[in-house]
């Protein structure tokens, strides 16, 4: 009996023991984790208050603010107490309200988010513009986040400053455009005609390609009688030019309406009877007219005499090339059916150092039934292209068009372009582009 009594009382001892051990622990446990959320709360406090930027932790439940920093109290004239006494739907404007809920779900889903589309009211009643990043984070146990603040009013102000200085500038441009495009059309009225080249040059083509809207390449057509030798009959003769002034756009424009209107009056000269003169004279008036101005023109001139099928070149820097037929030793084609010669220029530059009358050669050739002849400015060689991004050169360009003579000069050219497009690729190009093309 007194056995089972004891046991009975150990028992109960026992239980008691284990209760209040398991309780004692609870209550350890508690303690520690309100001790924990205590310190995250603190954390969260210092973060916040030191944080340049506006800081709010909103209840992901109600929209309560369970804390904000000095700086967001700041930005919206609340004082810290009163902005913790609201929810997150009271700064910001009534009609949004719908938004504003659909965002804080989507940062709870996404666990993060930036937005800019939803603004802050003031406490005065003024629309406030920010750039909001929220992020998901718990607070004192509570599902929270973290929305950081930036006013952007003056960001904004600056960018539509920005606008407006953009959309004065396209006017500008555009008041620019639209007087180089006029230019344009000053320029092209100055150049022949295609009509007045074909009567003059028969079988031709010309590849005229500016780089910018306008040129400062041009070329020069017009026919004229000419006496070779005193007391002779006067002959009519064709003179052509492909020229490049110095520059290209509006400034190589200028330069060749100067020189289209000089080279004008050389030619009609009735004593102007050969191309190496005329060169000379040109380049006398042309730096009589620059005077100070140093920038000249590259220049290949030529005249032909059709009935007499002979053919007068001089050349400032710019040579010209003669394309005919190979007939080998007479009893077979040769093999390689068509030969290049090229007639060098002199190495002076039109204008571009003194008003002194230089003299050019004056070059004169025998020409053939199908020759065909090349006048040219630099662009063409110059452009940068190919696998290695390097200039085109004058080799590939005589090969190109040695390997277009059985086309008609149209086809050529269109060969010719085509070759240049292959070449250039995606590079832009680098410099105005004219090649004349005759085939006698």
């Amino acid at each position: 009996m007194n056995y089972v009594l004891w046991v009975i009382i150990i028992s109960s001892t026992l239980c008691v023991i284990v209760v209040a051990l398991s309780v004692f622990l609870k209550y350890q446990s508690a303690e520690k984790r309100l001790t924990l959320i205590e310190a995250e709360k603190v954390n969260y406090e210092s973060i916040i208050d030191q944080a340049n930027d506006a800081m709010f932790v909103i209840d992901i439940v109600d929209g309560r603010v369970h804390q904000c920093n000095p700086s967001a109290a700041a930005m919206l004239g609340y004082t810290k107490k009163e902005l913790e006494s609201k929810t997150l739907f009271e700064l910001q404007p009534k009609e949004l309200l719908e938004r504003s809920s659909t965002t804080v779900a989507d940062v709870w889903e996404k666990k993060g988010l930036i937005y800019k589309d939803i603004p802050f009211v003031h406490k005065n009643g003024h629309i406030l513009p920010v750039e909001c990043s929220a992020k998901v984070a718990p607070f004192a146990g509570r599902p929270s986040v973290v929305i950081y603040a930036r006013d952007i009013t003056e960001r904004l102000r600056l960018e539509n400053e920005v606008l407006e200085q953009k959309k004065i500038i396209e006017v500008k441009n555009k008041d620019i455009t639209d007087s180089i495009n006029y230019a344009l059309n000053i320029q092209q009225a100055l150049l022949p005609s295609g009509e007045k080249m074909t009567i003059e040059l028969k079988e031709h083509f010309i590849l005229y390609q500016p780089k910018d809207i306008v040129s400062g390449d041009f070329y020069w057509c017009d026919s004229k009688l000419t006496t070779p030798r005193p007391n002779q009959p006067a002959q009519e003769v064709t003179v052509v030019a492909a020229v490049d002034c110095t520059g290209h756009g509006v400034p190589g424009a200028l330069m060749s309406v100067i020189g289209n209107t000089i080279l004008k009056q050389i030619i009609n000269r009735a004593t102007v009877n050969n191309a190496g003169e005329a060169l000379g004279l040109f380049n006398k008036k042309v730096s009589e007219t620059l005077n100070t101005i140093k920038d000249g023109m590259d220049m290949a001139l030529c005249i032909i005499n059709y009935s007499k099928m002979e053919f007068q070149y001089a050349g400032a820097n710019n040579p010209i090339y003669i394309v005919r037929r190979n007939t080998g030793d007479g009893l077979q084609e040769s093999l390689v059916p068509y030969e290049l010669q090229e007639i060098k220029a002199d190495k002076l530059a039109i204008g571009a150092d003194s008003g002194d009358t230089k003299t050019f050669t004056n070059h004169v050739i025998q020409l053939e039934k199908g020759d065909c002849i090349y006048l040219f400015t630099d662009g063409y060689a110059d452009q940068f292209g190919g696998p290695l991004g390097k200039k085109l050169m004058y080799k590939k360009f005589k090969e190109t068009l040695l390997s277009i003579q059985k086309y008609s000069m149209e086809e050529q050219k269109n060969q010719l372009y085509s070759s240049f497009l292959n070449w250039k690729g995606d590079l832009d190009q680098v410099d105005d582009i004219l090649v004349i093309g005759i085939r006698v």
